[in-house]
């Protein structure tokens, strides 16, 4: 007679001496199972690309736990068609109630000039919460969905990966290192940064922290009390699209900060529709603003005056 299931939590070991060895096949479980699970996850490298759809799901790494793929937007897939941003996750949720703690998840692929896009986590869920984690890529580190309806050139944006649609997608992350280059996080979703560190790595060009594509009506992104600093130069953000809204609250800014703060992507039109603030920041050179940015409650260092 085959075994069933019903336990509500589960362990991940490499060595055998948990009930899986992989994470995919404790989230297939967890799939079957249709309740509530834990999975906690024993020190390791695990060189997963990994898929979530299952709802109430929390994942624990317990000790050193890292998530590690390799997947680029230039990979040409079996069929002849370049594997493109929205296939090369490492961690792909697309659930309601997911939450994880303490674990690394990386794209290794490479830079930018090598890989082109290698997204770490792409989001097209709600309710999901990150602890404690790290995010290690380089362009499109993290990915909110949901994406824009459509392409520049008016064709559908569609993530073949999504079973379910979530017209309001939100997320939380306390306490994590996000790091990256070009866009490295981007997207549509409403997301909180609380207590974050968000690293621009070295690049011989300038790098853009933030790609929002904000539906109309929606909060973007928000970052509350976090430290940003780089190893090159570095803007806030640019407009994926032009409703794009990013704030920046309490946080700390490095010298690697360029002065105008922003990129409007060349899209002037962004400069009536984007929503880019700016609150009560410490910064290490004064902010030079253009007017279409709001900023408000700039402070210097004092170590630096």
């Amino acid at each position: 007679m085959e075994t069933i299931f019903t336990q509500t939590s589960l362990t991940v070991a490499k060595d055998g001496s948990g009930d899986y060895r992989t994470l995919q096949q404790a989230l297939d479980q967890a799939t079957c199972n249709q309740q509530p699970t834990t999975i906690y996850i024993q020190s390791g490298t695990y060189q997963e690309n990994i898929k979530i759809y299952q709802d109430d799901l929390t994942l624990i790494g317990q000790g050193l736990v890292v998530i590690e793929g390799a997947w680029s937007a230039k990979e040409v897939l079996a069929s002849g068609d370049k594997r493109g941003t929205f296939q090369t996750a490492t961690v792909f949720i697309n659930a309601k109630a997911v939450t994880l703690a303490n674990i690394t998840i990386k794209n290794i692929a490479g830079p930018d000039q090598i890989a082109a896009q290698a997204v770490a986590l792409y989001l097209e869920g709600t309710q999901i919460t990150l602890k404690n984690c790290t995010l290690d890529a380089y362009q499109d580190t993290l990915c909110l969905g949901p994406l824009p309806p459509t392409q520049k050139d008016g064709s559908p944006l569609l993530s073949p990966w999504c079973q379910r649609h979530f017209p309001q997608q939100q997320s939380l992350f306390l306490d994590c290192l996000i790091l990256g280059t070009v866009d490295f996080i981007f997207g549509g979703g409403q997301a909180t940064f609380q207590h974050c560190q968000i690293q621009s790595r070295k690049r011989t060009a300038v790098n853009y922290l933030t790609a929002a594509s904000t539906p109309m009506g929606q909060a973007g992104f928000v970052f509350i009390n976090c430290q940003i600093t780089g190893q090159s130069p570095y803007y806030l953000g640019r407009p994926w699209r032009n409703e794009a809204k990013t704030r920046f609250e309490n946080c700390t800014f490095d010298d690697w900060l360029l002065p105008t703060g922003w990129h409007d992507w060349d899209k002037k039109a962004a400069h009536e529709t984007t929503c880019y603030e700016e609150i009560n920041n410490t910064y290490q050179t004064a902010p030079k603003r253009a007017r279409w940015i709001k900023l408000e409650g700039a402070s210097l260092d004092e170590k630096k005056t």
